[in-house]
């Protein structure tokens, strides 16, 4: 369980930039 809890907030950090990323080349 310690390792789901440092893992998923860390996906959530990747999956969050990688939209800004894709937003900011939208626009």
């Amino acid at each position: 369980l310690g390792i789901l809890f440092t893992v998923i907030p860390e996906t959530i950090v990747i999956f969050g930039l990688v939209i800004s990323f894709i937003l900011m080349f939208a626009y």
